[in-house]
C-alpha cells in the first residue's frame, strides 16, 4: 500500500466482476458513482486513516448514506472492503 493513496485514488474506476459500478474520485474530495442501472450518486469522501475512507453519498432515495471502507491500491487496481468484509475490486479507467 502506497502512502500516496490520497492522490492515487483520484480518477475513474470500473468494477471487476461485479455489477459494473463506475466510481470516480476527484481531487477536491468529491465522488460520483454510476451504478449498472445508470443511476448516479454523488457525495464526498475523506481519508479517516491512511487506508480507510469515509464516503457520504446522496441520491439513494431522500437519505444520505455514509460508509467507511478499507482502501488498497496496487498498480491499476483498487480494492474496497466494507465493514462486513465484502470486497469490491475496480480497475482504473484510462482516458
Amino acid at each position: 500500500m502506497s502512502c500516496s493513496n490520497k492522490t492515487s485514488i483520484v480518477g475513474k474506476w470500473r468494477e471487476i466482476g461485479g455489477d459494473n459500478a463506475r466510481p470516480e474520485f476527484f481531487k477536491d474530495g468529491t465522488i460520483r458513482a454510476v451504478g449498472s442501472d445508470g443511476r448516479s450518486l454523488g457525495g464526498t469522501y475523506s481519508f479517516v486513516e491512511k487506508d480507510r475512507i469515509k464516503m457520504e453519498l446522496s441520491g439513494v432515495g431522500a437519505h444520505a448514506v455514509a460508509v467507511i471502507v478499507r482502501v488498497a491500491i496496487s498498480g491499476s487496481e483498487l480494492k474496497l472492503t466494507d465493514e462486513q468484509g465484502k470486497v469490491s475490486r475496480y480497475k482504473r479507467v484510462k482516458e
